[in-house]
């Protein structure tokens, strides 16, 4: 038998009866959580009592590293990481921080043991390539968020009283400059889209016009096209999960929008979809994914896998008729970048671009293009000028 009681303010302690002594008292297990809502605080008691269940539960004063980073592991689900960034931790987890502190208990693990292990990878010799230097600021980032992604957990199961990663901040990282088609570069580009074949030439079309992401674009299906409204919708995406292979992932709903393309592309869009219909019914009880109708899936019906897409770009570039477009090379997630500094340069409003990328925060979005957008604003401030180098009457 297990419930929750209210302590204070986002404070709940989990009660789970174990059993009963010789008097026919019971028996019981009790942790202190720290839960937004009663809905939140059974979530974690869940866990607590499948811990006592299994044998598994330990006192929290003697919880090593290495059992928070097993139960993390467990209970961190798609709704608190994506999958991609959970694997990148777990990478950096097993790689990095095991080796160091995989040993230590929760309480014995302080701010100075998060700073020497942030510190070591600025050393040369950080990198598990083989290649010198140390790690990049980026990179650094990522192996502290994997660290205090494990202590902010323990914080929310009230195993530790403060997180130690807190008072210790790494380094911005530097942002890197984006490389980038002029609208002169995307007029050749598109010009030269007819020489592929079909279903890239429509990918890199809805690339170029939609500022959609990869996994984005790979996700879109039949369902999604709207030809009344003349666009797409974007509300799901196709990921990569290791031991799984591509698995669909829902867009959060603050970032599902629709994205209206030129009519150009519409019509490129409906042929495809045309041509998609054909194969599906040609291939008959051989198709998988069946409830689904991808624009640039296979003949089976299985969808692409979105690092594919990056791989073809990287082949196409390599082509000599590329090289003689006189194009540099850039990455295919660059060709967003393209996408929206094209549209921030033609006087779009900051709103309306950062709705097509899809950003959260319009922030983002000015920390992305805000060089753009800044020259507009000076371009437009400009035109008061002529308010004040008017001769006076």
């Amino acid at each position: 038998m297990a419930h929750v009681e209210k302590r204070g303010r986002n404070s709940w302690r989990l009660v789970v009866t174990i059993g009963y002594d010789e008097k026919g008292v019971p028996i019981r297990e009790r942790e202190t959580v720290q839960a937004k809502n009663k809905t939140e605080a059974e979530k974690l008691l869940t866990i607590f009592e499948s811990s006592i269940l299994t044998g598994k539960y330990v006192k929290p004063e003697k919880i090593t590293l290495n059992r928070l980073f097993q139960i993390w592991d467990e209970n961190i689900t798609d709704g608190d990481l994506s999958p991609r960034t959970k694997q990148e931790y777990i990478n950096i987890y097993k790689k990095r921080i095991k080796p160091l502190h995989g040993h230590m208990k929760l309480p014995d693990i302080m701010p100075i043991h998060i700073l020497n292990f942030v510190n070591g990878l600025k050393k040369d010799g950080a990198r598990l390539d083989g290649k010198e230097g140390p790690l990049s600021a980026s990179s650094i980032n990522n192996c502290y968020k994997a660290y205090n992604s494990l202590l902010k957990f323990a914080k929310k199961m009230k195993w530790i009283s403060h997180n130690p990663a807190e008072d210790i901040k790494p380094s911005t990282p530097e942002q890197v400059e984006t490389e980038i088609y002029e609208p002169e570069d995307l007029i050749k580009l598109t010009n030269y889209l007819s020489n592929l074949e079909f279903r890239w030439e429509v990918l890199v079309a809805i690339s170029l016009t939609s500022s959609a992401r990869q996994g984005e674009i790979a996700a879109i299906e039949e369902k999604h096209v709207d030809l009344d409204r003349g666009g797409i919708h974007i509300n799901q995406a196709l990921i990569v999960k290791k031991g799984v292979g591509v698995v669909l992932k829902e867009t959060k709903t603050k970032n599902k929008r629709f994205l209206s393309l030129p009519v150009a592309v519409m019509d490129m869009i409906k042929k495809l979809i045309h041509i998609r219909t054909q194969e599906v019914f040609s291939i008959g009880n051989k198709r998988v994914w069946k409830d689904h109708l991808f624009l640039f899936g296979d003949v089976f019906g299985k969808p692409i896998r979105p690092d594919s897409i990056s791989q073809w770009w990287g082949r196409f570039m390599e082509r000599d008729e590329f090289n003689e477009l006189g194009l540099k090379r850039i990455r295919f997630h660059d060709l967003r970048h393209s996408s929206l500094t094209y549209l921030s340069t033609r006087g779009i409003r900051p709103k309306a671009v950062q709705k097509r990328a899809g950003h959260t925060r319009i922030g983002t979005t000015f920390d992305i293009y805000g060089h753009t957008l800044i020259e507009e604003d000076k371009e437009a401030a400009s035109h008061f000028d002529e308010l004040f180098n008017k001769p006076a009457k």
